[in-house]
Parts: C-alpha cells; sequence; structure tokens
C-alpha cells in the first residue's frame, strides 16, 4: 500500500488538504462547539479533554492508515491566509467494507463552494493514492446542502441504507463515484 502521507498535502485553487496538527486542536474544538448548537453533526459533541484525545488519536493513525481498513481525518485550510476551514475524511465504514469520503465545513465558511472543492478533491486523491475502483459517500436527506455538493462532484447515488455504526436511528443516501481508471 502507498503511504498516503507522501501524495500530501492535497492542493486546490483555494485551499489544502493536509494532516492535523496539534497546533489544530483549538480549531477541532470550535468545531466540537458547533455541535452542540446542533451546526454540526451530534456525534462530534466532545468537550475539550475529548477533542484533544480524538486529535492525538487522528495524529497516530497517520503512520499506519490504510483505507481499506481504517479512517482518517485531515485539515481544510484557506491557501491565503491558512483559516482552518474545516475537516475532511477518508476511510473505511465497516459495515460497509467501502472506503467513504467525508467533509465538513465549519458554519462561518459554507455557501462559497468549499465542500464541493474539497469532496472532488478528497475524492481524486483517494482513488488515485489508493488505486481503488470506487469511493462512496452517505448522506442523510436533513442535509440537503451535502447532497448537492455530492451530486456536483458527480457521484451516483445508489439508494438508501441504515448504517448502525454511524447512527443506530437515522437512514443514509448512499452514493458511489467510480475510478475512470480502474476498472
Amino acid at each position: 500500500m502507498l503511504n498516503p502521507n507522501s501524495t500530501l498535502p492535497v492542493i486546490t485553487d483555494r485551499l489544502m488538504i493536509r494532516m492535523l496538527t496539534r497546533d489544530d486542536q483549538e480549531h477541532i474544538y470550535n468545531l466540537c462547539l458547533q455541535a452542540f448548537n446542533n451546526d454540526w453533526p451530534s456525534g462530534w459533541r466532545m468537550d475539550y479533554e475529548q477533542a484533544s484525545n480524538f486529535l492525538d488519536w487522528q495524529i497516530n493513525k497517520y503512520e499506519t492508515f490504510n483505507v481499506l481498513t481504517d479512517s482518517v481525518y485531515f485539515a481544510v485550510v484557506a491557501r491565503d491566509n491558512s483559516n482552518f476551514i474545516g475537516h475532511c475524511h477518508v476511510g473505511c465504514i465497516d459495515e460497509l467494507a467501502e472506503t467513504e469520503i467525508g467533509y465538513g465545513i465549519a458554519k462561518e465558511f459554507r455557501g462559497v463552494g468549499y465542500a464541493t472543492e474539497v469532496a472532488k478533491a478528497l475524492t481524486q486523491w483517494a482513488l488515485s493514492t489508493f488505486n481503488l475502483k470506487y469511493v462512496v459517500a452517505t448522506i442523510t436527506d436533513d442535509n440537503p446542502s451535502s447532497l448537492r455538493v455530492i451530486e456536483k462532484v458527480g457521484f451516483l447515488k445508489y439508494g438508501k441504507m441504515k448504517i448502525p455504526s454511524m447512527d443506530e436511528n437515522k437512514i443514509f443516501n448512499y452514493f458511489r463515484y467510480y475510478n475512470q481508471i480502474v476498472k
């Protein structure tokens, strides 16, 4: 398996996807605070210490990360001023045994196309770096912005499903994006 660290950061027109560092502690915690206001997924409701432990856990994964067996998070920052815009992740959903991409943009940076830019770049990076046949995205109906993003990027909808490890009470829209090079 190719070491993903050798292909990071991923650079787009306006953004950079990079590994998280300890310097991102306040930014990760701010995302957690947004979860308490229902502006971020409820799974991110963590206090400061939990957010710090989550950050350490993700940083420690970079050395052994494998998209076929695990998932890892990255920072999304603005190229022009290094503002922390949000996060993205790539990796295995256990119940599906498939590699998923995901993204989250902090509330104050939404509505200007960052999510689309991240989703497109992360998808292409994951497909090419790991030589995957396809990646998936799972999004609930109560997130219409993200549904639009994933469709703009070119993912195809394959139905709906429950994914207990993500949220036992929700039904997720299931999308795939196929690698045009790998058949």
